[in-house]
């Protein structure tokens, strides 16, 4: 019964090793009719837009307020993000709001996964453009503009173990 009851086991992690083998086939394949979707509506947008059919400005408009990345907005020729910032009361202060701060993973440790989720949770990056970055550090994280939340965001990757190094923005 022991040699029936092993190979049963055995056969049990086969199948849901092919189960989770034909599930991420799915999911890859539904990432593909997905970005092949967004490309040909973005194609069909295009199309209008040139023949009058969509109002440019408007299209333009809504991109401006949907688009954070800087990649994504150079894309269509629009302007970095604007931060909104409360205005500075003293001088120090003043000095200090001028100043911007670079926050750059330079390994993310022995837990990637934990990397890569504190990474989304501080950009608000999609899971690949995530990994993207994770995988290749050292890298900029990102800039931000006081250095009380660049030590925040480096104690978050300092709990598992990752590399943080704050700096002062040069520009």
């Amino acid at each position: 019964m022991n040699k029936r009851l092993e190979q049963l086991l055995k056969k049990q992690e086969e199948l849901k090793a092919q189960i989770q083998k034909i599930k991420a086939a799915e999911a890859t394949q539904k990432r593909k009719e997905d970005t092949r979707k967004k490309i040909l509506l973005g194609a069909l947008a295009m199309e209008m837009m040139e023949r009058g059919e969509l109002d440019k400005n408007v299209i333009y408009r809504r991109l401006d307020g949907f688009l954070s990345r800087s990649g994504d907005r150079t894309l269509f020729n629009l302007p970095p993000v604007q931060v909104l910032k409360s205005e500075p009361t003293s001088s120090s202060e003043s000095a200090a709001f001028l100043q911007s701060f670079e926050v750059i993973l330079e390994d993310h440790g022995t837990d990637k996964i934990k990397a890569l989720k504190t990474v989304r949770n501080v950009t608000n990056l999609g899971l690949k453009e995530a990994k993207d970055l994770v995988e290749s550090a050292p890298t900029l994280l990102m800039k931000v503009n006081n250095v009380a939340q660049a030590q925040e965001i480096k104690k978050q990757f300092l709990e598992f173990g990752a590399t943080i190094t704050v700096r002062k923005s040069l520009d």
